[in-house]
């Protein structure tokens, strides 16, 4: 009877445990000025990205909801922002923002695509802030900064059993044909930042939209014990006749391991996936393409998928 009890007990407790699966799957996703465009379809997006249990988003332009910046001074809530969030919430998703916007002229703490506040959208059944590990801004001056036209956002994050944690760095690199060598400035600032806060936390991925234009530019701006998941130089943007491997997930493999090699580096054709969606009188703009009415319906970026393995227990 003792040991029926015993067994008892310990399903119970182990029951009580949170548990997840084995696996995190994590959508990288530049959605085209979102919090700007009146006509961006959040719920189509929302259930496109339902199933994954993380989605770091670039170029959102305008804060969901009223708060206030680091220094405390209030902002208001912008509602075509607040929609996209709302559609996310209904789907499950909680979400790390950033305290502030950031932008490469003078001026911050406004709502307009000449600043991004950075956002990753999580699922509170799986996942938790970690507030204890390395996060927030990559850099104290935010505007006009010398290396990054938008400075990069760190946000920590662990499962909710503590067998993983790792950092999540949201980036927007320089665009341009004529910007190469201010985005290895940035790559390389970054990986700078990492080795400095390595002591506390070794799983650091790099993730979004890097502007990379090819391969040959991939190989001279990878920093040193880094690599891209996106190697092949998939390409990434919606634009049929000029698609580039924009988009990228860099970690350094001699110091984190749950990379899912297998599953490796996923581009979803968004043209493909929101055809259905389609609600307008007019042609769907995606048959045939048109850049920037689809861009204000959907984005101009594909979103991009990694999976992380999660181990039987923390390694650092």
């Amino acid at each position: 009877m003792k040991k029926h009890l015993l067994c008892f007990i310990l399903l119970l407790l182990f029951g009580c445990r949170p548990q997840v699966d084995e696996q995190i799957t994590i959508c990288s996703f530049n959605i085209k000025f979102v919090g700007l465009y009146k006509k961006k379809n959040n719920e189509a997006l929302a259930q496109l990205v339902k199933k994954y249990d993380m989605v770091v988003v670039q170029e959102l332009v305008a804060p969901p909801d009223n708060g206030q910046y680091c220094d405390g001074k209030p902002y208001s809530e912008d509602p075509e922002a607040d929609a996209f969030f709302d559609a996310m919430s209904a789907q499950g998703f909680d979400y790390s923002l950033s305290c502030e916007d950031t932008g490469r002229g003078e001026k911050i703490h406004k709502a307009g695509s000449s600043t991004e506040w950075s956002v990753v959208f999580y699922k509170p059944g799986k996942l938790k802030i970690a507030s204890d590990l390395p996060h927030g801004f990559l850099a104290k001056d935010r505007s006009a900064h010398p290396v990054y036209p938008r400075v990069p956002h760190a946000h920590g994050f662990r499962t909710i059993d503590g067998k993983m944690d790792f950092v999540v760095i949201n980036v927007h690199l320089s665009p341009g044909r004529n910007k190469k060598k201010e985005r290895k400035a940035e790559l390389l600032s970054i990986a700078q930042w990492i080795d400095r806060h390595d002591a506390q936390e070794e799983d650091f991925y790099i993730v979004g939209d890097m502007n990379i234009e090819n391969a040959a530019e991939l190989k001279a701006v990878t920093p040193r014990g880094f690599v891209s998941l996106n190697d092949e130089c998939r390409k990434t943007n919606t634009a049929v006749k000029s698609s580039k491997p924009y988009d990228h997930v860099m970690y350094r493999p001699a110091r984190s391991d749950e990379i899912d090699e297998a599953f490796d580096f996923q581009v979803i054709n968004l043209i493909d996936q929101m055809r259905g969606t389609w609600q307008g009188s007019e042609t769907y703009p995606g048959d045939p393409y048109k850049g920037s009415l689809f861009a204000q319906h959907y984005s101009d970026h594909h979103p991009v998928l990694f999976r992380l393995n999660i181990p039987g227990k923390d390694d650092d």
